[in-house]
């Protein structure tokens, strides 16, 4: 920024107001025009680790999922990307795979690289990371898996009161005998969406249909849906409990010949993509872009300066064929 000053006649504030984006009222147009091109010519690049230092803020901030390559979470990352972008702030996104140990290890770089805040999904036992970054005074909003004695915003829906709805309205329309596909991890969120489903089928009389397949996540995945699957094909519909463990069921059963026609199936999270066959296909929808703009407004507040902390639920609603015609 000096040598562009030097070289113009002028000072180096006003060079520093234009590269900022700062000058807009206070430096002429005509001057303003020269620094731009001068700046150009000559490959100036903002030194953004000095300026972070300088001012005290980064203008970074970092989200940490657990599985990129779920809807929800890739979808919930662009939703917080644009928000982000809109108020100034650059993203980087994290994929932890579930990982506790990969958790805290990415928790550290972030804090190390002096990110303005976290939006984190945590990981089944990240408890001990969240506390590390509330402790290092990093501004921090958790979704979509809440935690116990972790003094941080929380954004995400009532899976528990969800998944009762969703399973209440199949068994009103006749359906009885039916089974949950869920990812064998012990987080809130699963366990919530298993618990809806257990009452609901006992409030309805319905125990003996009672039955949860548990699926392990990664290598084995494929196996652990293999070996239900004869059962699974003979209820009435099946619950799965998360976009991942459908989308790899819906693999398996495409080679078996598809979903029985009278067979209903039901995901927690958008489907849409596999509702256009015969199929009996629903969803239940979380607000995905409301939960990502809320889960960045709340960074951006704690980022200047509010301690208050609070528990922020969305409403979720159930998706078949006939709402996606109105």
């Amino acid at each position: 920024m000096q040598d562009i000053a030097r070289r113009l006649n002028i000072s180096r504030s006003t060079v520093s107001l234009v590269l900022s984006g700062k000058s807009d009222g206070r430096v002429s147009e005509a001057v303003k025009k020269k620094v731009l091109e001068t700046a150009k010519e000559m490959n100036y690049h903002l030194n953004e680790l000095a300026r972070s230092l300088r001012v005290g803020s980064s203008n970074l901030i970092s989200v940490i999922v657990t599985d990129i390559s779920n809807e929800f979470f890739s979808q919930m990352t662009f939703h917080i990307q644009e928000a982000a972008k809109k108020a100034g702030y650059l993203v980087l996104t994290i994929n932890s795979n579930e990982n506790d140990d990969e958790f805290e290890q990415m928790a550290r770089i972030l804090i190390s690289k002096q990110v303005d805040g976290i939006i984190a999904v945590p990981t089944p036992d990240g408890t001990d990371a969240l506390k590390m970054i509330i402790d290092q005074n990093v501004p921090l909003v958790t979704v979509d898996r809440y935690c116990e004695g972790v003094e941080a915003d929380y954004v995400g829906v009532d899976n528990y009161e969800a998944s009762k709805k969703a399973i209440e309205e199949l068994l009103s329309q006749g359906f009885k005998n039916i089974c949950m596909m869920r990812l064998d991890l012990d987080i809130p969120p699963l366990n919530e969406r298993e618990r809806g489903y257990i009452d609901a089928m006992k409030a309805a009389g319905q125990e003996k249909h009672i039955a949860i397949h548990r699926i392990r996540f990664g290598e084995e995945m494929e196996r652990d849906l293999m070996e239900p699957l004869k059962d699974v094909l003979a209820t009435d519909a099946v619950f799965f409990s998360s976009h991942r463990v459908f989308t790899e069921a819906m693999k398996v059963v495409a080679r078996v010949g598809g979903v029985p026609d009278r067979q209903c199936v039901l995901c927690f999270d958008d489907v849409r993509p596999y509702m256009t066959g015969a199929s009996d296909i629903r969803y239940i929808e979380q607000p995905i872009a409301s939960i990502a703009q809320k889960s960045f407004d709340l960074l951006l507040a704690k980022m200047k300066g509010d301690k208050q902390t609070g528990k922020y639920v969305f409403p979720t609603r159930s998706i078949d064929r006939q709402s996606l015609l109105k």
